[in-house]
C-alpha cells in the first residue's frame, strides 16, 4: 500500500512538470516562467506577428512602431518548450524560433523570477535581448535578416 501511494505521488508530481500548460500566464507554473515581448522598430510600418507552438496558436497580432505584444507561458520540464513566429513587414517576411532551449540559454534562466525575452524587429532584421533597451542600443543581438 505504501509503495502504491508513493508511486502515485511521484506520478502526480511528474505529470505536473511534464504537462504544465504552455499558455498559462503562470497559473500552476511549476517550472520557469517566461514572457516574450515583440517590438516594432520600423516607423510607419505595422508588422504582423503570428506565434505558434505544438499546442498553441496565439493568432495574428499587429504591432506598430514603439508598441509591442507580449505573451507569457510556463516552460515545460526538460527544456522541451518551443514557440516559433512568422513575421510580415510589407512584402518582407521571416520565420524563426522565438523561444527554445538555445534562446533560454542565451537569455539565462532564473527559477524564482519571470524570465524575459525581448525581440526587436527593425528594417534590417530581428534582434534579441534579455532586457529592454532603446532601439539603437548596440547590446541588441542581431539574429537574422528579413527575406
Amino acid at each position: 500500500m505504501f509503495v502504491t501511494k508513493k508511486l502515485f505521488s511521484v506520478f502526480i508530481i511528474l505529470t505536473c512538470f511534464l504537462i504544465a500548460p504552455s499558455q498559462s500566464q503562470y497559473r500552476n507554473c511549476y517550472y520557469f516562467k517566461w514572457t516574450i515581448n515583440f517590438y516594432d522598430g520600423v516607423q510607419d510600418s505595422p508588422i504582423d506577428v503570428h506565434v505558434k507552438s505544438k499546442d498553441d496558436d496565439l493568432g495574428h497580432h499587429t504591432i506598430t512602431y514603439d508598441h509591442g505584444w507580449p505573451f507569457g507561458f510556463c516552460e515545460q520540464f526538460f527544456e522541451r518548450t518551443l514557440f516559433w513566429g512568422h513575421f510580415t513587414l510589407g512584402s518582407q517576411f521571416v520565420s524563426f524560433n522565438v523561444f527554445d532551449k538555445e534562446i533560454a540559454k542565451i537569455i539565462g534562466r532564473n527559477i524564482s523570477a519571470n524570465n524575459m525575452v525581448h525581440w526587436l524587429l527593425k528594417q534590417d532584421g530581428y534582434y534579441l535581448s534579455p532586457e529592454f533597451k532603446p532601439y539603437d542600443d548596440p547590446a541588441w543581438m542581431f539574429r537574422g535578416h528579413w527575406q
